[in-house]
């Protein structure tokens, strides 16, 4: 299995790029003519490349993205791991905790669409069993946090049916089959089964999000990390106690759709759940083995940079709308659009290492330049025409920097006086743009 980290072409010198195929794939590995492997596409779309391999004269290039995740190279038939990106031998980006920080935004349960992509019809990836793949954690932290907010809100109430075999007493309608077989072949005279309706939280969705709760506290202890089963054990104890009145049922999967907008997180959950038990009951019988099995899947951690910025946004601007998150206007979708008071503000989160220092790129200054220059940003905003809309560009403060980057010259930047969006977090000012600014903002590491 080659196993290398996300955005590989930016950390890893290119003349290494040969070498890791080689110890990765020894045995099928060729050399003596050019194999492509065609880009593996987060989707399907052909914009956003996870991963592209190709060899040309011995020379070979490996072009990982922003996402992490488990695929097929199909020129060798093997599997490739990518991994969240190292800071160094000590710290680790720790994305479940991102996760769940970013999570504890209600807003952000409605946006975790294209948040990950999961192939379960193709071909499941053999791996070691000492290696802890992120995609179980993911999904149990994205179910463990959507079922959380469902719990403060309240369980959705429902009518259902209940059979009951009453005594002395009629309600609803009398199962006769089963009233006959239970009660008069054996003389219970008195008694009646009984079908009937009641309204509570007693219902099979919610029966349903509690057996995957149950399921998943039995499979906890095969985590390896402790602090992984740490973080995840908190909200795991507080759904398990906000539905523990709930009925208990097996499932093998759960296929109902929520049409009421005011428990729309329910769709997520039984989504979330129903993966959730096919993941794992697909290793159920394995757990003792050396090796279980994944289907390929991605995970965007430019989304999830973003999620977790959204969060960092809302812990300082508090008011109804006062950020909004992926605004389209003219064709085009703003990342965030701050307008809060007297404060506006277009803002873009970038999961790029550069911004530490220097000034922003060519292509993302025109990008952001251009969304706060569009009509109906200003007629949203309010802002005079003759005034410039303040545009920053949010960037993790602790990535390490690779060669490339640290040799390149950039132009100094100095402080100023400007709003920070972070709390006690440095931002800089642009001294290539007006009024183009750069916040940090700092990952979890473990």
């Amino acid at each position: 299995m080659l196993k290398i980290s996300e955005h590989f072409e930016f950390y890893k010198d290119r003349s290494e790029h040969l070498d890791c195929l080689k110890e990765a794939y020894t045995e099928s590995f060729i050399l003596d003519k050019r194999i492509s492997q065609k880009p593996i596409y987060f989707k399907g779309d052909s914009n956003l490349p996870c991963l592209s391999v190709s060899i040309i004269n011995e020379q070979a290039s490996i072009e990982s993205s922003y996402y992490i995740g488990l695929g097929w190279l199909r020129p060798w038939n093997k599997p490739v791991l990518i991994e969240p990106k190292v800071n160094n031998e000590s710290k680790k980006l720790d994305h479940i905790k991102m996760l769940i920080e970013a999570l504890k935004e209600p807003e952000n349960l409605n946006h975790l669409d294209g948040l990950m992509e999961i192939h379960f019809g193709e071909e499941w990836i053999p791996v070691e069993g000492d290696y802890e793949v992120v995609l179980t954690p993911f999904l149990v932290a994205q179910f463990l946090m959507t079922v959380r907010s469902i719990v403060r809100k309240g369980l959705k109430k429902e009518y259902y049916r209940v059979t009951e075999n009453l005594q002395s007493r009629i309600k609803g309608r009398i199962l006769v089959s089963q009233q006959i077989r239970e009660n008069v072949v054996r003389n219970r005279l008195t008694n009646t089964v009984c079908s009937y309706q009641e309204f509570g939280v007693d219902s099979s969705s919610n029966r349903f999000l509690k057996y995957v709760l149950k399921y998943v506290s039995t499979q906890l202890h095969n985590f390896k990390e402790e602090g992984l089963k740490n973080t995840l054990i908190e909200p795991l104890t507080y759904c398990l106690g906000g539905i523990q009145t709930v009925s208990d049922e097996k499932f093998y999967q759960f296929k109902q759709k929520e049409n009421n907008p005011l428990y729309r997180e329910y769709n997520t959950a039984i989504q979330l759940g129903n993966q959730i038990l096919q993941l794992m009951d697909h290793n159920l019988t394995k757990t003792s083995e050396v090796k279980k099995a994944y289907p390929p899947h991605w995970i965007d951690m430019s989304k999830l940079f973003e999620l977790y910025v959204f969060k960092k946004l809302r812990e300082k601007f508090t008011g109804y709308q006062s950020v909004q998150y992926h605004i389209k206007a003219n064709y085009q979708e703003l990342d965030f659009l701050i307008n809060d008071g007297d404060f506006k503000a277009v803002v873009d989160a970038k999961y790029k290492p550069r911004y530490r220092s220097g000034n922003p790129s060519m292509e993302d200054a025109r990008q952001i330049s251009g969304y706060a220059r569009l009509n109906k940003i200003y007629d949203k905003l309010k802002v005079p025409e003759n005034e410039l809309i303040p545009a920053y560009i949010i960037y993790p403060s602790d990535l390490k920097y690779g060669d490339e980057i640290e040799a390149e010259k950039v132009d100094e930047i100095e402080p100023n006086e400007i709003i920070e969006l972070i709390k006690d977090c440095k931002v800089r000012k642009s001294t290539s743009y007006r009024k183009i600014y750069m916040q940090e903002v700092p990952l979890i590491f473990s």
